[in-house]
């Protein structure tokens, strides 16, 4: 009976010493976890705060090369390119005008042609008649050859200055294609610029925003571990109270142990015992008492570690969930702002910038050769005025003559003829002069002002769309870099997901320890049976109390003393609060 009593409590012992070295063992590996989870929280936060620090700064960073630098260049620069634009409709505009300027002119060349054509004729009639008047028609007909000459150099002169206008009309149409290419071409090209530019560099900046916002506002949630982290980490502290409530349950055993052995050796388990046929009958109340005091202890150790063990189970739990929300809703974040990493087609910019100044400097150069060209109409309209006025002396000489010489009053008609046509060909080569100067002058001036200020700021755009073409490579890069910042945007590190999982596998191992101790504990109920069962087994003395109160001054823990003294029916002196650790 005493052997089997022993041999069940050196078991109990020895398993109490083994929780306590395995507990010990986990606790410590978790002692050495939290650092390192504490520390990877702590980096998770400084790389978070670092990612959207650079979200800033690719927002709102001084200097030209700015997001909102840029921004601000692509705007004026589309009020730049306007302004040509306009100046380039304005002279399109203008050379519409001027080709229906020369339209009606060559109305007006045409009826002087026909009228100069008509004097010729009248002055060849008129020759006949004077040749058909001998002598006294002399003078005359060298009037008329003279007119006829005149006739002729009219009709050559408008057949010049026909084939000038038809020529000058064609350069125009010409100019007027040219201008309307590139008016047609830059608004769609400057229209093309400005959308991506303006519309480029305010979507990412709204993509910044967007993901500052989004990343801080979880950057807040992803916070949420660290007060069930710091939770947990207190939760390790139990292990001081479930090793010195271990040691005190193998105090405790080890002195029921030598009471059942009071002389003699024998090998039990692992321990040697004494044991002495004749001793005097082991205190089998005590050894009860012991039993009883140990397993309301165990009751106590295994009621403080499923506390622990839920409540970490809980904030590991928690954690577990914080960390996977974040994640998912990064992941869906980035799913949603790849659309916005495009990039943008710097080759079509290119060709178009390289084919609007082709067009531009060729619509230059166009209209400043017909700028000569339209200088030279006047010179070919200052010379018909110039045989118009001949014209005009050589008919009233022939009107002279007709009058004092009686043998030409037949041609007195003819005369009157000539005159009726010298005075329409006036008219008409009149009204050709005062269009052609005004035409040239509205020309000359549209041309000249568009050639002189087009030509000297022929330089200021071609920076200008150097400039954009740099800043829309820089808008690529902010793309890139901003894609970049948010793909490589972490709220926890791959170390800190890695500790939580370890920690939370820690939980199985509790438990088990939980359970083992359980089943210790249901041990000792079963040993305080059987050994009530025995004769003796129940106190009858006061050497339980005795014995207890002995035992329970080497306790550390005030909470096991006073179970001690409950079991006992003696007093304890007041300690610390329930659970707390008293040292000695």
């Amino acid at each position: 009976m005493r052997l089997d009593t022993a041999e069940r409590i050196v078991q109990l012992m020895e398993e109490t010493g083994r929780i306590e070295h395995e507990s010990e063992e986990l606790y410590l590996t978790l002692g050495r976890l939290f650092p390192r989870l504490s520390e990877e929280m702590g980096r998770s936060a400084r790389n978070a705060e670092a990612s959207l620090h650079n979200f800033d700064t690719l927002s709102s960073g001084g200097g030209s090369g700015s997001l909102r630098a840029m921004c601000a260049f692509a705007e004026g620069s589309g009020e730049f390119f306007q302004s040509v634009h306009s100046r380039d409709s304005a002279f399109l505009s203008q050379i519409n005008e001027s080709i229906d300027r020369l339209g009606s002119l060559e109305g007006i060349i045409a009826r002087v042609r026909a009228d100069s054509e008509e004097m010729e004729i009248i002055s060849l009639n008129a020759m006949t008649v004077a040749l058909k008047s001998g002598a006294a028609g002399k003078a005359f007909s060298v009037i008329t050859d003279e007119l006829k000459r005149l006739s002729g150099k009219t009709i050559a002169l408008t057949e010049d200055v026909t084939e000038r206008g038809r020529s000058l009309l064609e350069q125009f149409h010409r100019l007027q294609a040219s201008v309307a290419e590139l008016d047609s071409f830059q608004a769609d090209f400057f229209t093309s610029i400005q959308l991506q530019m303006t519309e480029g560099f305010a979507a990412i900046e709204k993509n910044v925003i967007d993901a500052a916002t989004f990343f801080r506002g979880l950057l807040g949630k992803a916070r949420g571990v660290r007060e069930p982290v710091t939770r947990v980490m207190q939760e390790v502290q139990l292990q001081d109270i479930v090793r010195q409530s271990l040691q005190h349950v193998v105090l405790s055993l080890e002195e029921a142990r030598t009471e059942l052995a009071p002389g003699g050796q024998e090998q039990i388990g692992g321990l040697v015992v004494e044991v002495e046929e004749d001793s005097a009958p082991a205190n089998l109340a005590f050894v009860g008492a012991v039993a009883e005091l140990s397993g309301s202890l165990l009751e106590d150790i295994v009621g403080k570690l499923d506390a622990s063990i839920l409540s970490f189970a809980g904030d590991m739990d928690f954690v577990r969930a914080v960390v996977g929300e974040c994640e998912r809703e990064r992941s869906d974040f980035l799913v949603g702002s790849g659309a916005s990493c495009e990039p943008m087609d710097a080759g079509a910019f290119t060709q178009g910038s390289s084919r609007y100044l082709t067009l531009k400097r060729g619509v230059i150069s166009m209209a400043r050769r017909l700028s000569d060209q339209v200088r030279s109409l006047d010179a070919s309209f200052k010379g018909l005025a110039q045989v118009l006025s001949r014209f005009q002396t050589i008919v009233v000489a022939s009107r002279i003559e007709v009058a004092k010489t009686q043998a030409l009053a037949g041609v007195a008609t003819t005369v009157g003829g000539m005159i009726s046509l010298t005075d329409r060909i006036g008219v008409d080569v009149g009204e050709a002069m005062g269009t052609t100067k005004d035409f040239i002058r509205r020309a000359s001036e549209a041309i000249g002002s568009y050639a002189a200020h087009e030509g000297g700021e022929s330089d200021e755009l071609t920076t200008t769309l150097g400039k954009v073409e740099d800043d829309m490579s820089c808008l690529d890069q902010a793309r890139v870099a901003v894609c970049s910042a948010i793909d490589s945007f972490s709220l926890y590190t791959k170390e800190f997901i890695s500790l939580v999982l370890e920690v939370r596998k820690s939980l199985d191992g509790l438990r088990a320890l939980s359970s083992r101790l359980g089943v210790a504990r249901a041990e000792l109920l079963s040993l305080l049976e059987y050994v009530r069962s025995l004769p003796g087994g129940v106190a009858t003395d006061t050497t339980p109390s005795e014995r207890l109160r002995e035992i329970v001054q080497r306790f550390t823990i005030f909470t096991h003393k006073k179970a001690a003294g409950n079991i006992g029916s003696f007093d304890v002196e007041e300690g610390g609060n329930a659970g707390e650790v008293t040292l000695f």
